[in-house]
């Protein structure tokens, strides 16, 4: 059984994650002190206090491990340091404790011709795990969806009344279910792939923007006006009031260039289209 090392266990993929496999693998994660682990105490996961800026809160942890699989980043306004420090610092430990493998998620972001501040943090982390002679599978998946979260639809969708777009809605997309990225996960904890190697865990289909909101709507039964916000006025008025970043903007309004060739040839993974997908959804 895979000794695993799990950081950002209490975010959205990370209890998905634990819920798919628990049993499996024999799991310790790294939380800290503030983190609810309330409802992640009913699985047989080991749980170890710390902050990933401080190597020594966690560089003691006792057990063997083989794997370390890596979530914790913020998004974007998120703290910096925590994400490349504290990835640096889950790096070192790898090395100290002679780990195996070290499994990243990272994020379609990083293959934007315009990259936000949450593009570029990924990209950076990608290129110290490449740079750390360590024994890796970066996964990058696009916009993640499950069961009960379609991520920014599910935002766009809690206006009233309207669903406001921004752009001309054109822009190309390939959501993914989260059980194909857990697939993923799990086909990569197995070491049945190539090592060094980047993978893009998108769905089986790409839609512009436009289709994926009136696909939803169908399926939700929602009747609300569309709106298309032109992306120059959204440009200005985040520049006005700086909740989200301007290339975060421009980051949204381009295409999601997804190669899922290596997914299905090295991995096995057939994802689900969007289509299929959105019918196990209950938002």
């Amino acid at each position: 059984m895979n000794r695993i090392f799990l950081t950002g266990a209490t975010g959205f993929i990370g209890r998905e994650l634990i819920n798919k496999i628990n049993g499996k693998y024999k799991i310790t994660c790294l939380v800290r002190k503030t983190s609810d682990i309330e409802d992640l105490k009913k699985y047989a996961v080991n749980f170890i206090e710390g902050d990933m800026l401080d190597k020594n809160s966690f560089e003691m942890s006792q057990d063997s491990i083989d794997i370390v699989i890596h979530l914790a980043t913020s998004h974007i306004g998120g703290n910096e340091q925590l994400n490349l420090q504290g990835s640096n610092n889950i790096i070192e430990f790898c090395k100290e404790k002679k780990i195996k493998r070290i499994i990243y998620i990272s994020s379609m972001a990083v293959k934007r011709d315009i990259l936000d501040e949450y593009g570029a943090i990924k990209l950076q982390i990608e290129e110290l795990i490449k740079q750390s002679g360590l024994d890796y599978t970066i996964l990058r998946p696009s916009m993640i969806y499950s069961n009960k979260n379609l991520g920014i639809i599910t935002k766009t969708f809690n206006f009233p009344f309207i669903i406001p777009i921004i752009g001309n809605g054109h822009y190309r997309i390939n959501p993914v279910y989260i059980d194909d990225l857990i697939k993923a996960i799990e086909k990569s904890i197995e070491s049945k792939v190539p090592i060094k190697k980047e993978y893009d865990i998108a769905g089986g289909e790409s839609m512009s923007f436009n289709e994926l909101v009136k696909i939803s709507m169908i399926r939700f039964k929602m009747k609300k006006l569309i709106i298309h916000i032109p992306l120059k006025l959204c440009i200005l008025i985040f520049k006005i009031v700086p909740i989200v970043s301007v290339e975060a903007i421009k980051g949204i309004n381009q295409d999601t260039n997804a190669d899922i060739s290596s997914l299905k040839k090295d991995l096995k993974i057939i994802p689900i289209s969007f289509r299929e997908g959105v019918k196990n959804v209950n938002i």
